[in-house]
């Protein structure tokens, strides 16, 4: 008779655990998109000035730049809607 081994993986994981470590896994990648986008930024402001658009027409757009929390907090939020592998 025939030993048969079996070869490859065998995950023995709680899926509860499992669970958890795709929710870190998911975390962790939308946390480092948002730091290079963060880095990006960065980068840009070494040349250029980001200013506020104007909200209505005929009202004039000020030149104040855009303060980086409100970048940040963008970033942050559009880092988190962007699907796995991006």
């Amino acid at each position: 008779m025939p030993n048969i081994k079996n070869t490859g993986f065998q995950s023995q994981l709680n899926p509860d655990l499992k669970n958890k470590k795709q929710l870190i896994i998911e975390e962790e990648r939308i946390r480092v998109l948002g730091d290079s986008l963060l880095a990006f930024y960065d980068k840009l402001t070494e040349k250029y000035l980001l200013i506020q658009a104007a909200q209505e027409e005929g009202e004039e757009a000020s030149n104040a730049p855009v303060p980086r929390s409100e970048i940040e907090t963008f970033v942050r939020d559009y880092a988190a809607t962007k699907p796995l592998g991006f």
